[in-house]
């Protein structure tokens, strides 16, 4: 370390002494001074502790979700395993059979539940109208009223 000399006139016996003195380099690690002085300046807070804890909640609902599809999956192959060991009929094995529940309500005649069990037991029963259907009759035609256009005289922007 070089210094540059000070004028040694005016310097009282403490000054003369004290210029002399040297620092020492014996021990000094700059790069550990670096890296502590690195580590001083930042800031501590809530965000030091709010990465890992949501870091934390996404790895435990991927570990949740992961369990509960491993879950599902087991309950749908075990079901396959079922459908596979049950006994298969030729004429079952070509014609689904639809088990019907009584309805609780009467159906209404036009409605589409009647009119869709009518056309399953005789589709060939029916001509271009389905049986049952109550078609309205047409509304006799009334005059065209004349549509206002806003830049019509007499349009709807004009007084009458």
């Amino acid at each position: 370390m070089e210094t540059s000399p000070l004028p040694s006139d005016g310097l009282n016996e403490l000054e003369r002494r004290l210029t002399t003195w040297q620092p020492s380099t014996a021990g000094l690690a700059s790069d550990a001074m670096l890296f502590a002085a690195g580590r001083a300046s930042v800031r501590g807070g809530k965000a030091c502790v709010a990465w890992p804890i949501v870091s934390g909640c996404l790895a435990l609902a991927a570990v949740v979700l992961g369990v509960l599809l491993a879950g599902e999956r087991t309950e749908r192959l075990a079901l396959v395993r079922e459908l596979h060991q049950q006994p298969h009929d030729s004429a079952s094995d070509s014609i689904p059979v639809l088990v019907e529940t009584p309805a609780t309500e009467a159906l209404a005649p036009d409605g589409y539940l009647a009119l869709r069990r009518q056309w399953e037991e005789g589709p060939r029963d029916w001509a271009i109208d389905p049986p049952g259907t109550n078609r309205a009759p047409k509304r006799p035609a009334s005059p065209e009223l004349p549509i206002p256009r806003a830049w019509q005289p007499g349009g709807p922007s004009e007084p009458l």
